[in-house]
C-alpha cells in the first residue's frame, strides 16, 4: 500500500495528520527522493494552511520516522526550512523551528546547528529572531552540551547580530532547559560578564533576560556564588532610560529575588554596612536626595515587598527601642 504524498500536502485541514500519527511510516512511504522533492516543491505553495501541514508533517516524519529519508535529504528540507522563517504567519515559523529540532534530533546537531549559526548573520530581524528560538530548540532536544560550546564560539565573531543572536539563544536555552541550566552555569558565566560589560545597550538588556531565565532555572541548586557575582554586572544597568532595558534589569532582580533570596537583594554589598547593619546600596537609595535615584530603588523594594513580603521581616532595619526589637529573628537554625 503506498498513499501519496499529496494526500496530505493538498489540504488544509489538520485531519490529514491525524490519520498518520497511529500508523507504521513504513506503510506511507516506499522511496525517500520523491517524498523530499515534494516537500520542497510544496514549501513555497501560497496557502498557508498546506505550508503549515506540509512543516508538521516533516516533523513528524523526523521524529518517527527519519530513517525513511537520507540524511543529505534532510539537509536539504533544512536549507529550504530556512526561508519559511521569514513567513508572516506566526504558526508557520512556529511549526519550522519545531521541525529543525526533529531534524536535529534525527541526524544529529552539529550539521543543523552549523546551518542555523551561519543564519544568524542575516539582516532581517524576525528571520535572526527565530533562528535563535531553533538554536535552543535543539539544545532541548539533543541536550545542551552539544549546542552550548559552539555558541560560546560564535560569540566571538566581531559582528553585532551575531552577538546579540547568541545571548538570544542563550536566554531562550536556559528557558526551556529549565534545572539543567545548573551544569552549565559555571561555564556561561564569562560570556555573560562580557555581555554585561558592553557597550551596547542591547548586549546588556539580552544578556539581563539571559541571566533570569538563568537564575530562576537554577533555584535551589546552590548556584547563588555565580548568580552573585553576575548581580554585579546586572546592578549598574538600573539607571538606563530605555524601557526594554528598564525591563530586563527588572526581570533580571526578580529572577534574583527567587534564587538568591529577597534579603540579599535587599542587602546587596553584604562587605558594606554603615551604623546599626544598615546596607548601603538599597537602603541608601530608597532616601537619596535624588528623585530619580529614589523612583528606581523604591521600584525594587516595591518588587520585593510584592514578592517576598514575609522574607524581608528578618532583615528590616534594627530598631534602638528594645521593646520593639524581636529576638526570634536573630536566631539561626
Amino acid at each position: 500500500m503506498c498513499i501519496p504524498p499529496c494526500l496530505f500536502f493538498l489540504s488544509p485541514s489538520p485531519l490529514s495528520l491525524s490519520f498518520l500519527s497511529p500508523s507504521p511510516l513504513s506503510l506511507f512511504f516506499l522511496s525517500p527522493s520523491p517524498l523530499s522533492l515534494s516537500f520542497l516543491s510544496r514549501f513555497n505553495l501560497r496557502h498557508e494552511k498546506v505550508q503549515e501541514n506540509c512543516i508538521d508533517l516533516v516533523g513528524r516524519i523526523a521524529d518517527r520516522g527519519a530513517e525513511f529519508v537520507a540524511a543529505k535529504e534532510w539537509m536539504r528540507i533544512c536549507f529550504e526550512l530556512l526561508e519559511l522563517l521569514k513567513a508572516h504567519k506566526k504558526a508557520i515559523r512556529r511549526a519550522t523551528v519545531n521541525t529543525f529540532g526533529y531534524i536535529a534530533k534525527a541526524i544529529g546537531p552539529q550539521d543543523v546547528l552549523a546551518t542555523l549559526l551561519n543564519n544568524l548573520k542575516v539582516q532581517e530581524r524576525q528571520n535572526r529572531v527565530c533562528t535563535t528560538v531553533a538554536i535552543a530548540i535543539v539544545a532541548e532536544t539533543c541536550s545542551p552540551f552539544t549546542v552550548i560550546p559552539a555558541l560560546m564560539n560564535e560569540y566571538r565573531v566581531p559582528e553585532l547580530n551575531v552577538q546579540n543572536g547568541v545571548l538570544k539563544s542563550f536566554s531562550f536555552l536556559f528557558e526551556y532547559i529549565g534545572e539543567m541550566g545548573k551544569d552549565y552555569i559555571y561555564a556561561v558565566t564569562p560570556l555573560l560578564e562580557d555581555a554585561l560589560m558592553d557597550r551596547d545597550l542591547v548586549h546588556r538588556q539580552t544578556a539581563c533576560w539571559a541571566v533570569k531565565h538563568m537564575a530562576l532555572g537554577v533555584y535551589g541548586f546552590g548556584c547563588e556564588d555565580s548568580l552573585t557575582h553576575l548581580m554585579n554586572y546586572v546592578w549598574p544597568n538600573a539607571f538606563e532610560i530605555s524601557p526594554h532595558m528598564v525591563q530586563s534589569f527588572n526581570d533580571a532582580v526578580d529572577g534574583f529575588r527567587v534564587a538568591v533570596g529577597p534579603g540579599k537583594v535587599l542587602q546587596y554589598t553584604l562587605q558594606q554596612y554603615i551604623e546599626h547593619s544598615l546596607p548601603v546600596l538599597v537602603l541608601q537609595g530608597l532616601f537619596h536626595p535624588a528623585r530619580k535615584v529614589r523612583e528606581v530603588y523604591w521600584k525594587i523594594y516595591n518588587m520585593l515587598y510584592i514578592g517576598s513580603q514575609d522574607a524581608l521581616v528578618a532583615h528590616y532595619l534594627r530598631v534602638p527601642e528594645p521593646q520593639f526589637i524581636r529576638h526570634e529573628l536573630d536566631i539561626f537554625l
